[in-house]
């Protein structure tokens, strides 16, 4: 039977999954000592990897098989996997790495040069390229012992091999045709497969080099949201070349006119190819799926595909699962493919995975179907980016009970405009009616602060660009939505992320490092940590604020002694999450600190807390504004029984005739100071 175009694709991307499965156990198994590695240029990473077996791993075969089979299974720490046979586009060389391209009339001049550039490479005790030829078969049989422990291919590499397959089998007549589209400078390709979570494994495998041969860096064109949610890199020194993406659900979010804008930029550079990679039902605006070079689409998941993907992960017949879920009527829609993951696991049988994706998709339908109606109910399902709202347990409606604090995160609610009496500017505007601490005091706001600088014209002008955002009228990307603020303790930090909540009219979560580190243990403080950022993109428009946090330290200069590891994944973990944050409208981010210069200098960088304002000790006038807020309604009476002369009394009284607009106190409180003079 002649291969298809589909056949052909899907044994090539399933050969690159396997090469990377091999790299990860030839990397396991030079740290456990079996194998010995060198760069092919001395000191040079990218320049690629030499892989050698040491005399003392050859020594393994004198033991029986099974004490062989024993000591490398201890050693990795995995017993042997039993996989299915894929025909795939792999050759394993002994004392070679897996070769990177599968063309027949290359092999010898790629081994040629190769073994060339191993032998220029300083010799060691154990050289596999310097033993005698007949050490070659001793070679291959530990290699193939080795090989046992290559993993199979993971359900989420395999679901999206099968579906780019299909994509490219369905959408061009043949190899030529794609060839000739991806080598043109700066190509623009659409992938669109309606599968749940196709964007963000298209985006990983795509990092990885398991799409196309060679490892590839992403950045998004809109800076809305990486395919690979930001976390790119993984795999630190690899020769990467650059790839402009887009995710296919982020479209629709963003301001029309600002994302074709930007993509008419990338695409006159003509510098990159530009990837779009969509998972969602609905077609695209024309702007892009009809410039794009070409587009290849794939339809949903179907059984002939579940069928395909079990044989290829577990090696269950494909005859067999079609039978079955012919028989159970399994519906598939609403499956992503890390439910396909959480299903199809290894020991699990075929009624009990079928099962496990019967209930998944009943829910995942059903959970549809809510959202939909709550578009037509309330009017309150979606928000204006299309998200589903999720009502927190923490951020409630108006008359509900107050807001409790949970897992070190407090939850303040902005005081609406329609609570505050007209008389405001005469000190006896009630903050919150329920709340008689407040009812005193004039509500926070960014407006009525004094000595805040840079910080002040910045909330203004993030006021002014939030309306716009709300009318549609802007690009969340295009605001500057992360401020970090410093200074000595008592200085009002804090105080200003109350008063920005009051002025900007949505919720303020407030936290701090030292609440995240209270768990003690990492996964706990981590848990912490991400629960925080995980409310404010469920519940955006809001601001979150960071308290202390400085407390999470720095990989640079200063570092603790100790538990590197611990407080480098707090810092890691705090840079995706920040990251994360760029792609999620409506998450505005504020944190304090008492001394910026223990911060990590990743945390400031461009799209993080980029915006830095130092906030000074509070000068007299600044002082006498405090004083005057505090005081509130009693103000009037405080001033009432002041001494005639001081300078403290006068400066206020100079304070409040300003504020009034009473130029009689105004003359008679300047006067008092000359006195103190």
């Amino acid at each position: 039977m002649m291969e298809t175009l589909t056949d052909r694709i899907t044994r090539y991307l399933l050969g690159r999954i396997r090469r990377l499965s091999v790299l990860d156990l030839y990397e396991r198994a030079a740290v456990v000592g079996l194998l010995e590695a060198d760069f092919i240029v001395e000191g040079d990473e990218t320049s690629g990897t030499v892989w050698r077996v040491p005399e003392q791993s050859l020594r393994l075969l004198d033991a029986e098989p099974v004490k062989a089979r024993a000591e490398l299974e201890r050693r990795l720490g995995k017993a042997p996997y039993r996989t299915t046979t894929l025909d795939v586009l792999l050759q394993d060389l002994p004392g070679e790495p897996p070769r990177e391209k599968a063309r027949s009339a290359r092999k010898a001049t790629s081994k040629r040069k190769t073994s060339t550039a191993a032998a220029r490479l300083k010799p060691t005790s154990g050289d596999a390229m310097s033993v005698p030829e007949k050490s070659s078969s001793t070679s291959r049989q530990l290699l193939a012992l080795l090989r046992e422990h290559i993993a199979p291919p993971s359900v989420a590499h395999a679901a999206v091999a099968l579906l780019v397959a299909r994509a490219v089998g369905t959408s061009v007549p043949d190899l030529t045709a794609l060839s000739a589209v991806l080598r043109q400078p700066g190509a623009f390709v659409l992938i669109k497969a309606p599968v749940g979570r196709f964007e963000r494994r298209f985006g990983l495998m795509l990092e990885d080099g398991l799409i196309l041969p060679y490892w590839t860096k992403l950045e998004d064109v809109h800076r809305s949201s990486p395919l690979s949610d930001g976390y790119g890199d993984r795999r630190r020194g690899k020769t990467r070349k650059t790839i402009k993406t887009l995710a296919g659900s982020d479209v629709p979010k963003a301001v029309e006119r600002s994302l074709s804008r930007f993509l008419v930029d990338v695409l006159i550079e003509r510098s990159v190819p530009v990837v779009l990679a969509d998972e969602t039902q609905p077609a695209l605006p024309p702007f892009v799926s009809m410039t794009a070079d070409i587009v290849l689409e794939a339809g949903g998941l179907d059984h002939e595909l579940i069928a395909e993907l079990l044989h290829i992960c577990l090696g269950i017949a494909p005859k067999q699962s079609l039978q079955r879920m012919e028989k159970m009527a399994l519906e598939l829609e609403g499956l992503s493919i890390d439910m396909l993951a959480l299903a199809i696991r290894p020991g699990r049988g075929l009624e009990y995975i079928l099962s496990v994706l019967k209930v998944l998709g009943e829910r995942s339908r059903s959970s549809k179907q809510s959202d939909d109606d709550g578009d037509h109910g309330s009017g309150r399902g979606r928000d204006r980016s299309g998200r589903p709202k999720v009502k927190s347990r923490f951020l409630i409606e108006d008359g509900d009970d107050e807001p409790k604090s949970l897992d070190g995160i407090d939850v303040v609610r902005p005081v609406k405009p329609a609570e505050a009496s007209g008389k405001e500017d005469s000190g006896s505007v009630a903050a919150d009616p329920t709340n008689s601490e407040h009812n005193r005091l004039r509500p926070l706001r960014v407006e009525t602060l004094s000595g805040y600088g840079e910080a002040q014209d910045w909330a203004l002008d993030l006021k002014t660009d939030l309306q716009l955002w709300r009318n549609g009228e802007l690009a969340w990307n295009e605001m500057s939505t992360k401020l970090i603020l410093s200074g000595p303790p008592g200085t009002g930090k804090t105080t200003y992320a109350r008063a920005l909540c009051n002025s900007l009219q949505v919720p303020l979560l407030v936290t701090s490092v030292a609440s995240w580190l209270e768990p003690g243990y990492l996964g706990d403080v981590l848990k912490r940590m991400s629960k925080a950022f995980e409310l404010a993109r469920e519940n955006a428009p809001l601001i979150l604020f960071v308290d202390e946090i400085d407390n999470i330290g720095s990989r640079f200069g200063g570092r603790r002694e100790q538990h590197d590891d611990y407080w480098r994944s707090l810092i890691n973990r705090l840079l995706e999450l920040l990251d994360g944050t760029t792609k999620t409208d409506g998450v505005i981010v504020v944190a304090a600190t008492n001394l910026p210069e223990k911060i990590d200098p990743a945390l400031l960088r461009s799209g993080r807390l980029e915006k830095h304002v130092a906030i000074p000790m509070p000068d007299t006038e600044g002082l006498v504004s405090i004083l005057a807020h505090h005081l509130g309604a009693d103000l009037a009476g405080v001033l009432a029984t002041a001494p005639s002369s001081g300078s403290k009394a006068s400066e206020t009284m100079r304070y409040l005739a300003h504020k009034g607009g009473d130029t009689d106190a105004l003359k008679k409180s300047n006067q008092g100071v000359s006195q103190d003079v």
